[in-house]
């Protein structure tokens, strides 16, 4: 147990203070007050890095790649790793865990669960990615709590743990400026059913390896406020655990009625001269953005996408505009100039490319190129740091800029 390891310590260094590293030393402050516990704001100064080796257990926070040469060669010194949720999982009271992961979907999936477990009366709590950090919630947990974490690839990577209830929802190229290639990354995924027994259930998509009882989702029709086939995938999982924890059918059923869609998910943000703008800036992956197209086709016409480069494949991505509605494409840097790229090799497409380095230049073009009763499509097939702070800073500019639309600066057009 890494706390029986914790207890015999001086000190110890959490590394990256966020929200999940403030929570540690918070818990483990309240638990061991004699305990020297370092920790910095700033995570990638390199004379901080150069004292991982002063230390002889590290707590690291999700963020911080594990790929950093000072970090590699702490562990080779025999400096002991661990993590927050690790630390969660090892001391919870409640044995009745959830975790939920996936490329995309895990925020919907696990909040959904939550719902109808609470809508159905049972004590539960959501956690991990999602939420507040898992141990501020150790207080309220009984025995009879079960807890539902979103856990992605950064969380799972190092966990020796697995959930009572792993559901695994999809795995796309995605992170791959953290991870150091696709298999590092799929392999992180799997984590959430490596450690699983014969006494546990694993609920997928895809065919995976387990020693768990295992469970396909089949993406049949239920009624919900989620929008998307694509969203049938992220019902299915709290009918098929309703049905392992012997919950009525009809109040599953009722409780997936009232759920309400998590907001930056295609989600109808403005309307303005007739125009329907929607926002889907959680889409950080090309399959996310096609389908988004294909829920709103074939009203979607105009299309904002572009963002921070993880060298994924746009060439579906490419293909499904040109067999869409799409007749205005407009793109923001750092992936936009490789997907104008791709677009622009059909000879055939009407596609006008528009690139734009402010919010406020991206909507003035859509209102100016699309008619009313047509749909501006926010999706950008890519995480949004390039010229946002993140996804919710970006869904938060959408949203001013409709408003205002004062734009700044030109927006350059692509010429054919």
């Amino acid at each position: 147990m890494i706390l029986d390891q914790i207890a015999k310590l001086d000190k110890v260094l959490i590394l990256g203070f966020a929200r999940e590293g403030q929570s540690t030393y918070n818990f483990l402050h309240k638990k061991f007050p004699k305990l020297q516990i370092d920790h910095a704001d700033q995570i990638d100064g390199p004379d901080y890095l150069a004292h991982l080796t002063d230390y002889p257990l590290i707590i690291k926070s999700p963020g911080v790649s594990p790929h950093k040469p000072e970090i590699v060669h702490a562990k080779k010194s025999d400096v002991i790793f661990t993590s927050h949720m690790q630390i969660f999982f090892e001391i919870c009271p409640s044995k009745k865990t959830i975790g939920v992961t996936g490329t995309k979907g895990k925020s919907t999936t696990a909040s959904l669960i939550y719902h109808v477990l609470h809508e159905v009366g049972l004590p539960a709590v959501l956690a991990g990615n999602i939420g507040s950090p898992a141990l501020d919630y150790l207080d309220e947990i009984t025995p009879e709590t079960w807890i539902i974490n979103e856990l992605s690839s950064y969380q799972l990577m190092d966990l020796t743990i697995s959930p009572h209830i792993a559901v695994l929802q999809n795995i796309y190229p995605d992170h791959l400026d953290y991870h150091q290639d696709f298999e590092e990354y799929k392999n992180a995924k799997l984590n959430i059913t490596k450690f699983q027994t014969e006494n546990d259930y694993l609920i997928t998509a895809i065919d995976v390896p387990t020693k768990a009882k295992k469970i396909f989702i089949k993406p049949e029709p239920v009624e919900s406020q989620l929008l998307g086939t694509h969203n049938l995938y992220n019902t299915q999982p709290s009918i098929i655990i309703g049905k392992i924890l012997s919950l009525p059918k009809d109040e599953i059923l009722s409780a997936i009625k009232t759920f309400k869609p998590l907001d930056t998910r295609i989600e109808l943000v403005a309307e303005k001269n007739g125009i329907k703008f929607y926002a889907d800036t959680l889409a950080t992956i090309p399959e996310a953005t096609i389908a988004a197209i294909d829920t709103l086709h074939p009203r979607v016409t105009t299309l904002i996408a572009g963002g921070h480069e993880r060298k994924q494949n746009y060439s579906d991505l490419a293909k499904k505009i040109l067999s869409s509605s799409i007749k205005t494409l407009i793109l923001f840097p750092a992936t936009g100039p490789r997907l104008a790229k791709l677009v622009n090799q059909s000879t055939n497409s009407p596609t006008n490319i528009f690139h734009a380095n402010s919010m406020s230049d991206a909507v003035k073009i859509a209102l100016d190129h699309t008619r009313s009763g047509e749909i501006c499509l926010l999706s950008p097939a890519a995480p949004s740091f390039t010229l946002f702070r993140d996804y919710r800073d970006e869904y938060d500019q959408y949203k001013a800029a409709i408003v205002a639309n004062r734009p700044s600066g030109s927006p350059i057009r692509t010429d054919r």
